[in-house]
Formats: C-alpha cells, structure tokens, sequence
C-alpha cells in the first residue's frame, strides 16, 4: 500500500501519520461494508466520528472525499471526487414534507421527490453548510460556513449566506478558472 504523505499536516509525524492512514481504511471498509453496506464508495474517503448516512438512499462517492465530525447524508447525492466537507455538514431533501394539502397533517403527508444532489470534483463545504436535495455543485466551488445551498453553484464560484448566494469568483481571472477546469477535464478529476 502507498501512503499519499502530501497532505500531512507541518510539523506531523510520518509513522503517526501513517497508523491514522491505514486506521482511517478500516474505519472506512467497515462503515461501507457493515454498517451502511447500500453507500458505494470507489477510492480513499475519509469519514470522521458520528457521521452518518440514512438508510434507503441512494449515496455513491468517488475517490479522495473527507467527511468531517457529525456530517449528516440524508439524501442521495452523488459525489464525485477530491471533496473536502468540514463539520456537521448537512444533506437534506427539499421535498420531505408535503405541507399544503389542506386537512392533511404535515406528519401524515406524503413524501415528495427530492432528486439527487450531486457534488462535482474539487468541491470544498464549509462547517455547518446545509446541502438541499436536487441540485449540482460545479467542479471547483466553495460553500462558505454556514451556508444553506438551495440552488445549482456554478463551478469555481465562491457562495455563502442564508440562502446562499455568489460571493465571488474562486480565481481572480476568467482564464485561471478555464486553466483550472482544463486540469481536472485532463486528469479525468
């Protein structure tokens, strides 16, 4: 097995470095093998403690994904790969409720379709972002902290707020963003 030290903390320690490595693939293998054996995962992912993913959704992941603390996927998404998620991110479906049907209870309502969220390559949400079913997150985007996505995020754009709106553009120049797209189209990302 070839450890990837690139993303090793300063000052880290190699052996260290590597226990957490090869103890974060058996986490992993027994997250997706045992105790949520419906999640498809196709690479290296990095699931942090008290992450959680319902049952009965449709949930596939690419290769080099982070989850941080207390993540919560309850809808399908898709995600694609090198994504880095911070905390308690959330992932919710739109439509879990019906509420407007008249002399209906909203807990006796029916469940609506909520589509499936699908997160591009090079991806980065921010603590605490909520993720609202059905829509894309472009290749190369950030999610400020906090955020709650209720619509497409075009790819290299920087969104925040509630509900999240364009910041401003992740490169400062229009060709920096089409040469950091051509990479990740070459490298198959």
């Amino acid at each position: 097995m070839k450890i990837d030290y690139h993303n090793m903390p300063k000052g880290a320690n190699k052996t260290t470095f590597a226990l957490r490595y090869i103890m974060n693939i058996i986490r992993t293998w027994y997250l997706f093998h045992i105790k949520y054996p419906r999640v498809k995962y196709h690479g290296f992912v990095r699931v942090m403690p008290h992450t959680s993913f319902a049952k009965g959704m449709r949930i596939e992941i690419g290769h080099n994904v982070q989850f941080g603390n207390y993540c919560n996927v309850a809808a399908d998404v898709i995600f694609k790969n090198n994504i880095l998620m911070a905390g308690r991110v959330c992932f919710v479906g739109k439509n879990d409720h019906q509420y407007k049907e008249p002399c209906k209870l909203i807990w006796d309502s029916d469940r609506g379709n909520n589509g499936t969220t699908i997160i591009e390559d090079d991806v980065w949400i921010g603590h605490n972002a909520t993720i609202v079913g059905g829509l894309t997150i472009g290749k190369g985007a950030i999610v400020a902290a906090g955020a709650v996505v209720t619509q497409d995020i075009p790819p290299c754009e920087i969104w925040g707020g509630v509900p999240a709106r364009k910041i401003k553009d992740r490169f400062s120049t229009s060709e920096d963003k089409i040469l950091h797209l051509k990479m990740l189209r070459q490298n198959g990302k």
